[in-house]
């Protein structure tokens, strides 16, 4: 239940009532998510849906018996800095009925979902953001950043250098994917700080079963992997869409995900898609901030890119969390995290760090940095900036020890999730 109160030029807050559903309200569920993002809703998605939707996980808010909110979580495992896996909560589904907005719904929703991830022991929820103001007021901060990059045909020439043709490439059946790709994904994300986990139903839907109706216009996955000594070592799947225009081909290559264990791998994968004939743009719109691609090109220039904000992270056991994870070098910090919207979350925490392992418990010693649980979000993959947030005035702390943050927390991969949800 929210309590109720009002903000100045808005309408009162009321009490709802916010609880998981049962599979007979999930298409009130659905309804409301394509009312809030302007989609229609599709009867024949609902059986499709029912195949990874967690019902246990979901929180719906209702209104005299309507649902007016909605959030779901889909549960992961997912990697962090030093190889561990944790279970995280991976929000999902989050809608306001147009209706109801301005009146609390949300912060209900996200203040009960926190608090039962906390109780179920997962250190961490993650989520990408619809809009990037909402979330940070709930203590989630930008653990990621990821770049959708357009390479021009005429500017798809790769270094000399590359590491091209040390394994042989082969196109697999959507039957022989499906037998494959699940293994080679799950030994490469387990190296990948920010990667997550996929269920075979979460790989059946989301891949496999590839609807027309998913493809915006282009042409069904086409899953090609590289093979190094009898092993594949790297898969990429794309999708075709041809065009064109005064008879001159300017088709458009969709790379929907690359997953390479090794460079030659990677490498490889990329040289195929980027000399397709008849195409006149690759797109990808997942690329890491720190992408290998882009230092392979002759002219990475001409390549359009654009950062955007991708998963965003919120700690609810910081000690479990910093506990988990690996760090460069060794050193200690007491770090305050002043947590306003989940209560017993913050606090004081000594780290102390010894040949990588991490030891991360509650003290009541005076802080080297103070911030809030976004601002330790932000550092704790190991893509964040300590010294950038510091200037900016979202750390309080001697300039010493903010850089001892970046030593400590900082990592050698970008960290990066390919996996929308």
């Amino acid at each position: 239940m929210l309590d109720g109160g009002t903000m100045p030029g808005r309408r009162a807050y009321v009490e709802y009532e916010i609880r998981s559903i049962v599979d007979a309200e999930l298409e009130g569920f659905r309804r409301c998510q394509g009312l809030a993002f302007g989609n229609d809703f599709n009867p024949e998605h609902l059986e499709l849906a029912r195949q990874i939707f967690e019902m246990e996980r979901s929180l719906a808010t209702f209104d005299r018996g309507q649902i007016v909110g909605t959030s779901g979580i889909f549960s992961y495992e997912m990697t962090v800095p030093g190889g561990a896996s944790l279970p995280v909560a991976g929000v999902s589904m989050v809608s306001v009925k147009p209706t109801h907005r301005r009146r609390g719904v949300l912060t209900g929703m996200m203040h009960r979902q926190l608090s039962e991830v906390r109780a179920r022991g997962e250190a961490l929820a993650i989520l990408w953001a619809s809009e990037s103001a909402i979330y940070g007021r709930f203590g989630y901060g930008i653990a990621t950043q990821m770049e959708i990059l357009r390479v021009p045909h005429e500017y798809r020439d790769l270094r000399e250098d590359a590491p091209v043709g040390t394994g042989n490439l082969r196109l697999l059946t959507t039957d022989e994917a499906r037998e494959a790709l699940p293994g080679v994904h799950e030994g490469i994300r387990q190296k990948a700080p920010g990667a997550v986990s996929r269920s075979a139903e979460w790989w059946h839907v989301r891949f496999f079963l590839d609807l027309p109706d998913s493809r915006d216009g282009f042409g069904a996955n086409n899953y090609l992997v590289c093979e190094e000594d009898g092993r594949i070592t790297g898969y990429l799947i794309y999708r075709r869409k041809g065009d064109y225009h005064d008879w001159i081909p300017g088709g458009k290559v969709l790379v929907r995900e690359c997953m390479a264990e090794t460079p030659g791998a990677y490498a490889t994968l990329w040289d195929y898609v980027l000399n397709l004939d008849l195409v006149g743009v690759v797109e990808y719109d997942v690329a890491s901030s720190a992408e290998p691609l882009l230092w392979m090109l002759q002219d990475s220039r001409r390549t359009k890119r654009k950062r955007l904000d991708a998963i965003w992270v919120r700690i609810v056991d910081i000690e479990r969390a910093l506990g988990a994870r690996t760090y460069q070098g060794d050193g200690r910090l007491v770090i305050e995290v002043r947590d306003r919207f989940l209560e017993g979350a913050g606090g004081r925490f000594e780290l102390v760090s010894a040949g990588g392992d991490g030891l991360c418990r509650r003290t009541d010693e005076e802080p080297d940095l103070v911030m809030g649980p976004e601002e330790l979000a932000g550092l704790y993959l190991g893509g964040g900036s300590a010294w950038s947030l510091w200037r900016a005035g979202r750390i309080a702390g001697s300039e010493p020890a903010v850089a001892l943050a970046d030593r400590l927390l900082g990592w050698h991969m970008a960290p990066h999730c390919q996996e929308h949800f």
